[in-house]
């Protein structure tokens, strides 16, 4: 690996670069950006009108946040990486 990934993936590529020294403070970073970042609820459209072209939306639980897709259990699991309680 050359310098510090573009892209971290999985909650394993965290643990990877943490453990490396000159690559742990952005860890860091990306890390609490995921933790900050609001992404608990999700817009669903429920229907279409045609006619007007109006969307009808609801608001639902997002099944798929950010610190899931990266293979956390929770957002609790990267505080306590952190160092927050």
């Amino acid at each position: 690996m050359k310098g510090f990934p573009k892209n971290i993936k999985t909650k394993q590529d965290f643990k990877n670069l943490l453990a490396i020294p000159q690559y742990r403070e952005q860890a860091l970073k990306d890390l609490q950006t995921i933790y900050n970042t609001k992404d608990d609820k999700a817009i669903r459209v429920v229907s279409v009108s045609e006619e007007i072209g109006d969307l009808i939306t609801e608001e639902i639980s997002n099944p798929v946040p950010v610190w899931r897709q990266k293979g956390f259990g929770s957002r609790k699991e990267i505080a306590k990486i952190l160092g927050k309680k």
